[in-house]
């Protein structure tokens, strides 16, 4: 059972570069950004099959879950 995550821009860099990584059903997204080393507080946006969700929400088998990143400015 696995959900699918795409991040955005910058948080590219925590998946070595590629578009989107498998990650485990079943776990919050807040663990999930966890165990791959993605700061949640870096995490402005996330969104689950194209609707807006917390960073508790639990992941469901096929999921695809897209990250926006902060944007700091100045």
């Amino acid at each position: 059972m696995s959900a699918i995550i795409r991040p955005a821009g910058a948080l590219k860099s925590y998946i070595a570069g590629e578009n989107e990584i498998e990650v485990d059903s079943g776990q919050t997204l807040k663990q999930a950004l966890g165990i791959l080393g993605i700061p949640s507080e870096i995490v402005a946006l996330v969104i689950v099959n194209e609707e807006q969700q917390p960073k508790d929400y639990l992941l469901q088998e096929g999921d695809v879950v897209k990250l926006i990143a902060v944007i700091g400015g100045g």
